[in-house]
């Protein structure tokens, strides 16, 4: 049976509380004896404190890193994956996961969420902790409310809802967000055949000024 991928976003050291750390560590702990894999972007604070938890109980660990070198990760990475890409990579971290716990965070954590929001990816606010957890916690983040924050009131609280959500998710077997239903509304064959068109008519004329750039 496939294991679940939960990603825990959270604060950097910069930020981030002793509080958090240590909700951040239990979270981990409790996703490792529920066997699923714990996912962070690799970094210090609440993303070391996650994967050192889940270590502790035997857990797989995941690290998705903004640099291009896989030993800039902290000591509890089981497997580092070197995106190269900067804080881009923010978009990875949540497309790699099932479901996504936040702890604490800030302005970082926020752009991880709303990219999880666009799509849909079940998520769990632990407004205990603080940070920009206490402010998403049961929130939706625009006027679609097309995925809500849900609110958890510490770690046990937060795995134990993401873990039903996603059950759930799975039961219904609904995988498109509305961001996609919304492209699946689109004379899809017809705009991106006009898209590669016009890409290649751009591509042509870029061509021709290189070449005579170069005579």
């Amino acid at each position: 049976m496939k294991k679940l991928q939960i990603a825990v976003l959270g604060s950097s050291k910069a930020i981030c509380t002793k509080k958090a750390y240590d909700m951040a560590e239990e979270v981990g702990e409790l996703l490792a004896k529920e066997n699923c894999i714990t996912i962070t972007g690799g970094g210090m604070g609440v993303m070391e404190a996650a994967l050192k938890g889940a270590k502790k109980f035997g857990g797989l660990t995941v690290g998705i890193i903004p640099w291009e070198n896989i030993k800039k990760v902290n000591k509890y990475s089981d497997v580092t994956i070197a995106t190269g890409i900067g804080w881009s990579r923010d978009a990875i971290n949540v497309n790699s996961c099932d479901g996504a716990i936040v702890v604490h965070g800030g302005a970082g954590t926020l752009n991880e969420v709303t990219y999880g929001y666009i799509r849909e990816t079940p998520t769990v606010a632990i407004k205990s902790s603080g940070g920009m957890a206490e402010k998403i916690a049961g929130t939706h983040l625009d006027m679609r409310k097309t995925n809500r924050i849900i609110s958890a009131k510490d770690p046990i609280d937060a795995v134990k809802k993401i873990l039903k959500i996603i059950k759930e998710k799975n039961i219904n077997k609904d995988f498109l967000s509305a961001f996609d239903k919304d492209l699946e509304q689109l004379d899809d064959k017809k705009d991106w055949e006009d898209i590669i068109k016009r890409a290649k008519k751009e591509l042509k004329k870029f061509s021709k000024k290189e070449n005579s750039a170069k005579k």
